[in-house]
């Protein structure tokens, strides 16, 4: 053998033991996990949070229980790329400590497993509430209660409600994102416009997204994902004239980029409401007379007629729409909540046979029970709230005071409490307060007043 042919057997023996290295430590270093969220330790954690894991390899998905919470939380897991996402079925309790632990047995598309699978914890914090709140110059803005805990027993401590916003001409409205992290709100401007802000809970990083030039951008709705909005838009003929009727659009937070949701730009909607899965919008649409509740994926479309224009509200599962629409009930009209079954496609009558005036209806958490405002005929102006099972079973009022109308009926993450909007009928000086309502006992207590449209913050 020549010398030349010993140096290239010696080569092949180098690269073929440098191949082994590195197919062994390949082998050693696996599929590396990138981040955790919520972070280990965290805490003050939203209640609403999605628990994510996030991958540096694309992960093979077909294990069934990939990641565990103790206690025990049920829900969906879901792929997002290289992130597994584990969404609640219903708010996680509050104050409470949460430990995850990634499954063994996960391993990448290559075969390459995760070594060292890790368990981490984190605290979720405490309950407060959202409002629209009133400034020195009789503008809304958005308040926060600090805290606004669940049990009426417990009055609300931690001193003043505090302002999120100092918007100049007020804020027209808001919506809180799915895990709780952060608010998109319509900011007021001097031409009579809105414009798109978001801001985190605590007031803290406040960001103009969307500059609506010579129009009234309003009544968005945040996509899971939490990089996405879908919103009205109204065009503004001229300074300080009447908005034009609304048409949806879709607001990409991390280009900024927006356009028509449609293909008809044209197409007018009105209250956009997103299923907790993100799979489906229902909306209400003028032009037809109906609430429409659309698959983005592929567009399927299904329709439950509503003359009232009501946004739908989403069951938390994702299953089903609350809606209201008018009834002729003989020489009388009535105004009656309706359940939408995705499943099936069936519109269900769940107000009964009486004639009253019902809406305002919110899921409670686990998806069992509707809250909701009912006005009966006997009663002048005032509501009432009532509580009913999913079917309309098991229907039961809990306020029965004809000086205020009640309304708004939220429910905390604990399924205990709503919150309502009361307005007193007699006197001079009529303003809503917020309440917060024992649903099992019926007791109420005085959160804040002024203040509107409540929402719980988890």
């Amino acid at each position: 053998m020549s010398r030349f042919d010993r140096r290239v057997i010696s080569i092949l023996v180098t690269l073929a033991a440098l191949i082994g290295l590195v197919a062994w430590r390949g082998d050693r270093v696996g599929a590396p996990v990138v981040s955790l969220n919520p972070a280990p330790d965290a805490a003050g954690v939203s209640t609403r949070a999605v628990i994510r894991v996030t991958f540096g390899q694309e992960m093979a998905t077909d294990m069934a229980a990939p990641l565990l919470l103790n206690p025990t939380v049920s829900g969906t897991l879901r792929w997002e790329g290289k992130t597994l996402a584990f969404t609640p079925s219903a708010p996680l309790a509050p104050e409470t400590t949460y430990t995850v632990t990634l499954a063994a047995g996960l391993a990448s598309q290559q075969g390459r497993p995760v070594l060292a699978p890790p368990t981490w914890r984190f605290t979720t914090g405490q309950t407060r509430l959202l409002f629209i709140g009133r400034d020195n110059k009789d503008h809304d803005q958005l308040t926060l209660a600090l805290p606004a805990r669940a049990s009426v027993s417990i009055a609300p401590a931690g001193g003043a409600p505090i302002a999120l916003t100092q918007e100049s001409f007020g804020v027209w409205d808001y919506a809180l994102s799915s895990d709780g992290t952060a608010i998109v709100y319509a900011a007021m401007r001097r031409d009579g416009g809105s414009d798109l802000v978001t801001i985190a809970p605590d007031g803290r990083e406040r960001r103009k997204r969307l500059d609506c030039s010579q129009a009234m951008c309003n009544g968005a709705a945040w996509l899971p994902d939490g990089q996405r909005l879908i919103y009205e838009r109204h065009a503004l003929p001229a300074p300080g004239a009447f908005p034009a009727p609304g048409r949806l659009w879709m607001l990409n937070l991390d280009t900024g980029q927006t356009e028509p949701l449609f293909q008809d730009s044209q197409k007018l909607g009105f209250g956009p409401r997103i299923s907790p899965d993100g799979q489906w919008l229902a909306y209400f649409a003028p032009s037809e007379g109906a609430v429409q509740l659309v698959r983005l994926s592929d567009g399927r479309n299904l329709m439950a007629p509503s003359q009232m224009g009501e946004p739908p509200v989403w069951n938390p599962r994702g299953d089903a729409v609350a809606m209201s629409d008018i009834l002729f009930m003989g020489e009388r009209t009535a105004v009656h909540l309706f359940r939408v079954d995705l499943e099936s496609s069936g519109v269900t009558d769940i107000s009964g046979d009486e004639s009253v005036d019902d809406g305002a209806p919110d899921w409670s958490p686990d998806g069992e029970w509707i809250a909701f405002r009912r006005k009966s005929p006997a009663a002048a102006m005032s509501a009432q709230i009532w509580v009913m099972r999913r079917d309309g079973t098991q229907a039961r009022q809990l306020t029965d005071d004809e000086r205020y109308f009640h309304s708004a009926p939220t429910w905390s993450p604990d399924g205990r409490t709503l919150a309502i909007q009361r307005v007193r009928l007699e006197g001079v000086n009529v303003s809503s307060g917020i309440w917060l309502l024992d649903v099992t006992t019926g007791q109420l207590r005085e959160l804040v007043s002024p203040g509107a449209r409540p929402t719980w913050l988890p």
